[in-house]
């Protein structure tokens, strides 16, 4: 117990231990909070697992179910988009047949995650999906790229988005909350599964 001098009032005493037990139990700088949390972030930072075989080490992946729609249908978007722009710089043979192919199956892909979402209550598809911003800035970088960097490129992303979408497949069939969703999960991720074993067949 602190002394205190003769005379001091009751209400300063007990502001000043207050303060003394508050500085004894805040968390240390390591585990500080680095700034405010979006409400978004409170929605998802409850269900969220590390990323397991094939995506960065300590990457969240979503395991609620708007979570994961958000992250599935943004993820179908980007390799639209991708495939789309490979075509339109005039790539041709295997990367061509390959962009082709990445149409084809993410279109699908995005109506049955339409199909899985709509039997789950509380759970929206965005008509334009919301893509991240590492995302963003690959389509741009793509976009920008010219001459034989663009192939080269291309496989890079592809070879990183593969990795991240299996991860989250996988993790979502098996520890999702929403048995729609996760139906959807198992069912699509060997076909993630077999464009990554495709674009890593094309690594240079």
């Amino acid at each position: 117990m602190p002394r205190f001098p003769k005379g001091t009032s009751r209400i300063a005493i007990g502001l000043a231990l207050a303060a003394a037990l508050g500085a004894c139990n805040a968390p240390n700088d390591d585990s500080a909070a680095t700034g405010p949390a979006t409400d978004a972030a409170d929605d998802s930072a409850a269900a969220t697992a590390t990323a397991g075989t094939g995506a960065a080490a300590g990457e969240a992946l979503p395991l609620t179910g708007q979570a994961f729609v958000d992250a599935a249908s943004a993820s179908d978007q980007f390799e639209l988009e991708s495939a789309r722009i490979v075509q339109s710089k005039g790539i041709t043979g295997e990367l061509r047949a390959f962009a082709q192919m990445m149409i084809r199956d993410h279109t699908a892909s995005s109506n049955a995650l339409q199909a899985a979402a709509s039997k789950v209550q509380g759970v929206q598809l965005r008509q334009a999906p919301l893509l991240t911003a590492a995302q963003q800035s690959q389509l741009d970088q793509l976009k920008a790229a010219t001459g034989d960097s663009a192939p080269a490129l291309y496989i890079r992303q592809q070879l990183e988005a593969h990795e991240k979408a299996y991860a989250m497949l996988t993790t979502y069939a098996s520890s999702g909350d929403s048995k729609p969703l996760m139906d959807f999960a198992a069912k699509t991720a060997p076909v993630v599964q077999k464009h990554l074993g495709d674009v890593r067949k094309m690594q240079p």
